[in-house]
């Protein structure tokens, strides 16, 4: 990783070294640049580029035809720099509002927001060459599977030493268990997530179609497929089932593939990962995970009931049923209140995916004190308050006893709770899951459009065990 260092990155370390070592003080004058320039054997665009970068970063101030000079820090705020990258514009109207409020109200240190987007770049890409270059965030936000990864590269800086039982014991367990890798918290996550499908209430009054009460009443696979057949039929909607609120299906729709389309193989008490997460091959392609799938794919391609293309502009106003993810739910609501909510399909079993985006400190930080009040802060009841009235999903359990909305028995709300506390599951904690993640949506994506689905999920496992193989299994300790 050090040698995708710029030179320019490891010279501004070097000289921070020197300064935080106390090897150069406050008031000092560092060395000129045409010293610099010849004891480092660097040009001068080089060093004019490190030299503008501390002073950016407050450790020097350059007078011109004087010098650079170091500055005394303990004059200055300490800015924490955040890395968020909202799933939906309104988490931004939630954010940006919550970081103005926490710089209003605290002495001693500010914080900075940075919104990324993977839509422009791969977040991943972003956050390596942040991290390699030393340039990362101190606090940064990451998808739940995401986390072993990261963890395993020595990214992350663990919450163990700096937040205390008291507080970790108001969140979710499975939030904890999503953020946990090694036996140590990386991740809490400010959201929970489950997948739900949401309906036409007066569709499936006029068809006189079951609408499940509870997870205990939930659809099996075959009265799925009869509700389905029975929409085709009766109704002009060219779908049955919208795909993600109508987004379909893509190779490159992130996470998405994975976290609607492995609950399926989990209900057919297929597998993903022998029990030490170092193989692949006789699960994934297990006969019970083919049946899985091939019973996906003729969604799509044999009955004509499920889309791949973008048809978005038909929900939430026109369409009979949506596999998605509940804030959908809860933000088509203010535009329409003919949407009902019932759980997922169960197969042999029932069994659901949870866990969504949070909060990690990075390994880099030199402020873990100050991003874990920071954090605390975002977990504050209020604020918690606020961001599930957009996702829908609390982690807090305190807010299941003062939401009206998660109390109300007659509500499909409670569903949502009940598939989490009962049938969910943690998407594989490896460092390897990005890549199988990665590889499993391809795989989907081939057998909606109706290859062998054999063949695609043994591809698919030669292609996760050889990276498994190449990386030793991930069973190198590189965390310290």
């Amino acid at each position: 990783m050090n040698s995708r260092t710029p030179k320019y990155i490891t010279i501004k370390n070097n000289l921070i070294h020197k300064i935080e070592s106390g090897c150069y003080q406050p008031g000092d004058a560092i060395p000129s640049d045409n010293e610099l320039m010849r004891t480092l054997n660097i040009s001068k665009s080089t060093i004019t580029q490190a030299l503008k970068t501390l002073e950016a970063e407050g450790y020097i101030v350059r007078q011109q035809g004087k010098g650079s000079f170091v500055t005394d820090r303990t004059q200055l705020q300490t800015v924490l720099s955040i890395y968020l990258c909202p799933m939906e514009e309104s988490e931004k109207q939630f954010w940006t509002p919550l970081i103005e409020a926490f710089n209003e109200s605290n002495q001693g240190f500010t914080v900075k927001g940075t919104f990324l987007s993977n839509q422009k770049a791969p977040l991943r890409d972003t956050l390596f060459q942040s991290f390699t270059s030393g340039n990362a965030p101190d606090i940064l936000s990451l998808d739940g599977p995401d986390v072993a990864y990261w963890a395993y590269m020595n990214s992350l800086l663990p919450f163990d030493d700096y937040m205390d039982d008291a507080f970790l014991s108001s969140f979710l367990d499975p939030i904890l268990l999503q953020g946990r890798f090694r036996g140590k918290l990386y991740h809490l996550g400010y959201t929970e997530s489950t997948l739900c499908i949401l309906y036409n209430k007066e569709l499936f009054h006029c068809l006189g179609i079951r609408i499940p009460s509870g997870i205990d009443d939930a659809w099996s696979w075959d009265e799925f497929l009869s509700v389905c057949k029975l929409i085709k039929e009766k109704t002009s909607f060219p779908y049955p089932l919208l795909m993600d609120s109508g987004r379909g299906l893509s190779p490159k729709s992130g996470e998405w593939n994975s976290y609607s389309g492995l609950p399926f193989i989990l209900q057919n008490k297929g597998r993903l990962f022998n029990d030490d997460l170092t193989k692949t091959s006789g699960y994934i392609n297990s006969p019970e995970s083919i049946a899985a799938m091939d019973w996906l794919g003729n969604l799509f391609h044999k009955y004509n009931y499920t889309h791949i293309e973008d048809v978005s502009d038909n929900f939430p106003n026109n369409f009979a049923m949506s596999l998605s993810l509940p804030n959908a739910y809860f933000q088509s609501l203010k535009e329409n209140d003919n949407i009902g909510l019932i759980p997922l399909p169960h197969g042999k079993k029932a069994a659901i995916p949870h866990g969504s985006w949070g909060l990690c400190m990075s390994r880099q930080t030199r402020h873990p004190e100050q991003c874990c009040q920071f954090i605390r802060y975002v977990f504050s009841l209020q604020n918690q308050l606020k961001i599930s009235r957009l996702t829908g999903i609390p982690v807090l359990k305190e807010i299941h006893e003062v939401m009206d909305s998660f109390q109300t028995v007659s509500s499909n709300n409670n569903i949502l709770f009940s598939q989490l506390r009962h049938s969910s599951f943690t998407r594989p904690q490896t460092p390897a899951y990005p890549f199988f993640s990665k590889q499993f949506a391809y795989a989907y994506y081939h057998i909606a459009t109706g290859a062998d689905v054999q063949k695609e999920l043994t591809h698919l496992s030669e292609q996760v065990d050889d990276h498994l193989f190449r990386h030793n299994y991930y069973l190198n300790d590189n965390i310290s």
